[in-house]
């Protein structure tokens, strides 16, 4: 729950910033995308609640016994940079492996961004996502030891990350401060070229907080200017709509 309170703050927060230091003119404060966009979130943080819960306890195995990491510091480090480290792959897996970008275009269909557009997704992309960390810290480390809040913090990081990098926020990333932060950290910059219609020209940009492993791993596609266009190519279009896009509807052309 204190994760949800977090990721609600970050949203509201970068949405409204979104809105005073605008990118992209004209979107306001809500429109059709962030309405769907929330809707949907509201949608599967139901099922997480309802269902997949109650899944998760049975992962609940520790392979490894973390223990040993006694330090509260040294455990939220390592939880974050596991998480992180691991939906870097996962994202990248989405857009590599056919099958699993089928549910992933969803997410890249809106051609408006704001912080609320991390909410836009398949339910098979959201159930990925949500029994990652319980294989992390219940299937593969015993965890039981740490403190309460290590883990809960790694992901609350991921969290207020993901609203503002698809944040309608301009960014100045040729500036002193936007440069250094660029090298390291993800931004609305950065996250923009993940978007861009051409996506299959120019794919790339998986990192959630850290940009550190696209830089490891050869996947910046960032350049100087802004795309000239967010969503998905005609072909991928999907009809934007709640019931829609998790039906994989294709748009008519």
């Amino acid at each position: 729950m204190t994760g949800a309170l977090v990721q609600c703050g970050a949203i509201g927060t970068f949405l409204v910033l979104g809105t005073v230091f605008a990118r992209s003119k004209g979107q306001g404060l809500v429109n059709r995308d962030t309405v769907i966009n929330v809707t949907n979130g509201a949608l599967l943080f139901g099922l997480r609640v309802a269902v997949i819960a109650g899944a998760l306890q049975w992962l609940d195995v520790g392979a490894v016994d973390a223990s040993i990491i006694a330090n509260p510091w040294v455990q939220f480090g390592l939880a974050f940079l596991m998480l992180d480290f691991s939906r870097y792959w996962l994202h990248r897996a989405h857009h590599r492996v056919p099958f699993l970008w089928s549910f992933h275009r969803v997410h890249h269909m809106s051609e408006r961004l704001d912080a609320t557009s991390g909410l836009r997704m398949h339910v098979v992309d959201f159930v990925q996502l949500a029994f990652l960390p319980s294989l992390l810290f219940g299937a593969l480390l015993n965890t039981s030891a740490w403190s309460d809040w290590t883990i809960a913090a790694a992901l609350s990081v991921g969290a207020v990350f993901d609203a503002f990098q698809h944040a309608n926020i301009r960014w100045n990333a040729d500036g002193a401060v936007g440069r250094l932060w660029g090298r390291v950290l993800n931004n609305p910059h950065f996250h923009a070229w993940h978007h861009t219609r051409d996506g299959a020209d120019c794919d790339g940009n998986y990192g959630n907080t850290l940009v550190i492993w696209d830089r490891m791993f050869g996947s910046v596609v960032t350049q100087p200017e802004l795309p000239e266009a967010f969503g998905l190519e005609a072909s991928q279009a999907i009809e934007n709509s709640l019931l829609s896009m998790q039906m994989l509807r294709r748009r008519a052309s």
